[in-house]
């Protein structure tokens, strides 16, 4: 079974073109198959050396907060003046911009998704979560209105509970999307989770969370983050995250209580090791292989970044978000190295595309969605 490498549509038999995006799917076609991007290796096909790798692997980003800032302003007055309609049209602009500046060696990855069929997506994101809304409504009016203290915070508690279920759903359908809409040298990313498994972990933590007092909503995030990265795919290679929810709890109860106790001076040292934690455990393999992923930013950098951050959107009055952003991607690129012996010119196309955006307005909500487009602070 055979994909195209440009649209991921299944080709039928031993087709040279693509009858969807008319794309040429000979071998010599196929980005990593010409004599440039094989520079890495010799006629005889061994395996590139440590050097080339290197150069292949090398993490930038390339973006410029003048650029930023006129699609971010641009994207806001529409979507103002839309009254919000604008909106995934905007989120796809910026979502374009960021993936094309993120560069790996000579390559930048491309975000294919569409303004419109994330505009539906969010249509079914808000229409499910207003209807629920309106059922708890009716139904605390119906079990006494509002004043009754006891029963309020019991219906509030089954809405959650009901809810969860239907968010793991919308997460679901975004991670699909959005991979399925990402690409490297003209190979999609891929998400191969199970609907029915990513539910049932919100169902459970759901169940979890009140009965805990809130204490699994950490376990439940780490569970989320794993389960999402060990199916997710590029091409023929397989993405692994191995981080211990208990590590993840300690590390989040700790880092809190420090950051209050010193008045927030321990508060970098606590970003630099979410910021490990996160790298550190996340890898990719193909065929016994291993791309891993090694983080070199200090405290003291953190610092940096984030102080600066709160200054620039202080002193702009938030205008200066897009160089917050852009100083805050250059960043994650500039302390990130990735080490291994996987030749990316040996990556062939496996994903096909998934063109429902059920839910990509809920991936905001999922903090594992985007690899490269972390928060300013």
């Amino acid at each position: 079974m055979a994909f195209c490498w440009n649209c991921g549509k299944q080709l039928e038999g031993e087709a040279e073109l693509c009858e969807s995006c008319r794309a040429d799917t000979s071998v010599a076609a196929k980005p990593g198959n010409n004599g440039a991007d094989n520079a890495s290796g010799d006629a005889a096909g061994s395996a590139p050396s440590r050097e080339s790798l290197a150069e292949q692997y090398k993490l930038s980003f390339r973006g410029d907060s003048g650029t930023f800032f006129k699609i971010w302003i641009s994207n806001l007055l529409l979507t103002v003046l839309t009254l919000g309609i604008y909106y995934p049209w905007g989120r796809a602009n910026m979502k374009r911009y960021i993936y094309s500046s993120t560069y790996i060696g000579d390559h930048s990855f491309e975000f294919h998704g569409k303004g419109k069929q994330m505009f539906i997506g969010l249509l079914k994101f808000s229409a499910i979560t207003l209807l629920l809304f309106v059922a708890a409504i009716v139904a605390m009016v119906l079990a006494g209105g509002f004043g009754v203290a006891l029963t309020s915070i019991f219906l509030r508690v089954l809405l959650v509970i009901a809810y969860m279920p239907i968010l793991g759903l919308f997460i679901h359908g975004a991670r699909r999307f959005r991979m399925s809409r990402t690409s490297y040298r003209g190979i999609r990313f891929g998400y191969r989770g199970k609907k029915k498994s990513l539910i049932w972990i919100m169902t459970k933590g759901a169940l979890l969370i009140p009965v805990t007092l809130g204490i699994y909503t950490l376990w439940l995030i780490n569970n989320m983050r794993s389960y999402i990265y060990n199916n997710t795919k590029f091409g023929n290679m397989k993405s692994e995250f191995t981080g211990k929810s208990s590590d993840f709890f300690w590390m989040k109860v700790v880092g809190t209580f420090l950051s209050y106790v010193t008045l927030g001076i321990y508060y970098f040292w606590y970003k630099k090791n979410q910021f490990y934690f996160f790298y550190e455990n996340l890898c990719f393999k193909k065929d016994g292989a291993v791309i891993e992923i090694v983080p070199k930013a200090t405290p003291r950098q953190f610092f940096s970044l984030i102080a600066g951050n709160w200054l620039i959107l202080i002193f702009t009055l938030g205008i200066g978000y897009p160089i917050a952003k852009v100083r805050t991607l250059r960043f994650t690129a500039d302390n990130l190295e990735l080490v291994g012996d996987v030749d990316l010119n040996t990556i062939i196309q496996t994903e096909e595309q998934y063109r429902d955006a059920l839910g990509d307005a809920a991936a905001d909500i999922d903090d594992s969605a985007d690899f490269f487009d972390l928060d300013v602070f």
